[in-house]
């Protein structure tokens, strides 16, 4: 059944790339996920959707006549995670707050607000082949399996992250656990590059792991961190099909936000009716 959560709860901050003090406040609903510009006289809920995809520049941008929202895709990692379908996000900012840039604030704060079960179904991904995408380097697959599954390979010319693999079979207990700790990531020497672009100013220590040509700058919380929160991304803009994920194995190599959106919609037309 499509779930809500139980009462309406805050989360509070500053945004990754803007730096901009945000409050979210998500509230009950019936009808989606959506996100409203409160700071905006004349905005309209955005809906969290692929259609709604505007950029996938450092991350996913939802928009539609009247606004913008970015870097939405930890939030709906955490929501895709505790199985909520049903919220209404308001913003008084342009960016969820980045917390400790991953997505264990967000659940945390999901799972003591409580959730309310809904009287409709929820609809369902339902795919009978396996559907392939690549790009170059980049490539993902899925197809029916026994259990819903995430495999996520990472490579990058960093010798510290040369090589990361990590599987997480999808489940509340296992996100929790496993990914919803892993933080964003950068490497120092694009630090400077991004500022000059007006992104990462929320970023810091506390909220990023930055790589070094030769070390971790800050202490990591899982040996495979990046990797890690490749699959929290995955999973973020993978809901954006709107549709229950039955079970199924999914892999991808070497994508980001571009490409994950791109996945989903595929995955999407290519969901049978039942």
């Amino acid at each position: 059944m499509r779930k809500t959560l139980a009462k309406e709860t805050v989360v509070k901050g500053i945004g990754l790339h803007t730096g901009v003090p945000s409050t979210m406040t998500f509230k009950p609903a019936n009808n989606g996920i959506t996100f409203l510009r409160t700071d905006l006289p004349n905005a309209t809920p955005i809906v969290a959707h692929v259609s709604s995809v505007g950029s996938t520049l450092r991350g996913t941008n939802l928009k539609n006549e009247t606004a913008e929202v970015w870097t939405v895709e930890h939030v709906l990692s955490a929501l895709h995670a505790a199985a909520i379908t049903d919220v209404a996000i308001e913003m008084d900012g342009p960016e969820p707050p980045v917390t400790d840039g991953a997505s264990d604030v967000y659940l945390d704060t999901f799972l003591k607000a409580g959730f309310q079960e809904l009287e409709q179904e929820q609809p369902v991904l339902n795919l009978k082949q396996k559907i392939t995408y690549s790009c170059g380097p980049i490539s993902y697959s899925a197809e029916p399996a026994d259990t819903l599954t995430f495999t996520f390979i990472y490579r990058h010319k960093n010798p510290l992250v040369a090589y990361q693999e990590y599987t997480l079979e999808f489940n509340l207990e296992n996100y929790r656990k496993q990914i919803a700790r892993a933080r964003t990531f950068g490497f120092e020497e694009e630090l400077e590059f991004l500022k000059a672009h007006g992104l990462a100013k929320g970023g810091n220590l506390e909220n990023a792991v930055i790589i070094g040509k030769d070390k971790f700058i800050n202490e990591l919380r899982f040996p495979e961190e990046p990797v890690r929160h490749k699959l929290l991304d995955l999973i973020g803009d993978i809901s954006l099909t709107g549709k229950k994920l039955p079970p199924l194995k999914i892999i991808c190599q070497g994508g980001g936000h571009k490409h994950n959106v791109l996945f989903a919609s595929l995955l999407l037309a290519n969901s049978e009716t039942k």
